[in-house]
């Protein structure tokens, strides 16, 4: 049986990198691929779901950033990312979800809405790759994304309203954190690994980085993470 773990991923999508994160920080050794530009139309073939991440791991193949996340504990419980104690899995197992089902629509919102961070992204998303591959993805992205914001919501409602609302989730993070190095505990779990991996991307790749960046307990967060 091939133990090689292997992650299948887009460099720029902020559950990929959760998943690699929570590698890292398990100390375990893999390989990654990534799907590149036009190449991510293979990304179809792994899974039911054909979205990415997709980890191989002991021979069993597993899509989805939380599945996977609660997989690895599985396997590997030396360094746990969910709090043994029940109180506080809850608690980040709630971050988790808000920041993959929350966050994400605000990452994904200011990235299709700004032209400076979806080159960004797109870059990225096309490393090694052709300019024609660029613009065509960048083209594909515009439409999907406005697509899908308008259906989750918060596409239909104004910049204004989106920014304050974000300013506020960074304004509670902030409180959190004033009084603790870790969202939950006194040590490094899920919740501090999911957020911070959507909030990473604001960091990498918009100018909205500087909101971040203004709240100090907050960017010293990010930093350690």
């Amino acid at each position: 049986m091939n133990q090689t773990i292997v992650l299948h991923q887009w460099e720029a999508s902020p559950f990929c990198r959760k998943v690699g994160r929570i590698l890292d920080f398990k100390g375990l050794s893999y390989e990654v691929y990534n799907y590149n530009g036009l190449r991510g139309v293979m990304a179809l073939r792994l899974s039911k779901v054909g979205k990415l991440p997709v980890l191989d791991v002991q021979g069993l193949r597993v899509q989805d950033s939380t599945k996977i996340a609660r997989l690895l504990d599985e396997l590997y419980p030396d360094k746990l990312i969910y709090p043994l104690d029940p109180f506080e899995r809850a608690k980040a197992e709630l971050w988790e979800d808000w920041a993959d089902e929350v966050l994400y629509w605000f990452e994904g919102y200011f990235r299709i809405k700004d032209d400076i961070a979806l080159s960004h992204f797109v870059k990225l998303m096309c490393e090694g790759r052709s300019n024609v591959e660029y613009i065509l993805l960048k083209s594909m992205l515009k439409v999907a994304g406005e697509a899908g914001l308008k259906m989750q919501g918060i596409g239909r409602m104004s910049r204004e309203n989106v920014e304050a609302e974000f300013w506020r989730h960074l304004d509670r993070i902030e409180l959190t954190l004033s009084s603790s190095n870790w969202l939950v505990g006194t040590n490094k779990t899920i919740a501090d690994i999911a957020v911070g991996s959507q909030l990473h991307e604001f960091v990498r790749t918009s100018p909205l980085r500087r909101e971040i960046e203004q709240r100090p307990h907050l960017n010293a967060w990010l930093k350690r993470i």
